[in-house]
């Protein structure tokens, strides 16, 4: 993790740190602390896979309030495998982050319904924009949010 972390920053790669548990956090944390990754952060909760975080409101709200404390600068954004993604789009919508969504994660639409397409999938979370007044950001604007160059 430490030679990746340090051709991130030879390279000026932003990672999208993948937060599995509540220890990935902190050591994320940790790891912009002493340098060897570059603040601000971008974190990804990732809900609803088996042996890690579940898909559970409380849960999610803890991770926003520990990330916020931790980081406050950090960007954050949901990401939901299987029957939680939909759920876990709305929550971070709602609350201000920002939501992942595909056929990577989720194949269905619904119990019933295979997605046909990723497309399908990113029209379903951009609905959940319209409804939060949260526009979907341009290219442009995800690499400001992000702090990207270019």
């Amino acid at each position: 993790v430490d030679w990746l972390a340090g051709e991130m920053l030879k390279y000026d790669i932003k990672p999208e740190i993948e937060a599995f548990d509540l220890s990935h956090i902190f050591q994320a944390v940790a790891m912009a602390q002493d340098g060897r990754l570059k603040a601000p952060l971008y974190v990804q909760f990732v809900m609803g896979v088996k042996n890690a975080m579940p898909v559970d409101k409380d849960v999610f709200d803890f991770y926003i309030q520990t990330l916020k404390r931790l980081a406050p600068d950090a960007q954050w954004c949901g990401a939901g495998v299987g029957a939680g993604q939909i759920r876990i789009n709305e929550w971070s919508i709602a609350a201000g982050g920002h939501t992942r969504t595909g056929l990577e994660d989720n194949i269905r639409l619904d119990r019933h319904t295979l997605a046909p397409s990723n497309a399908a999938l990113v029209a379903r979370a951009a609905d959940l924009c319209a409804k939060y007044d949260r526009p979907v950001a341009t290219p442009q604007q995800a690499r400001a949010i992000l702090r990207l160059e270019g």
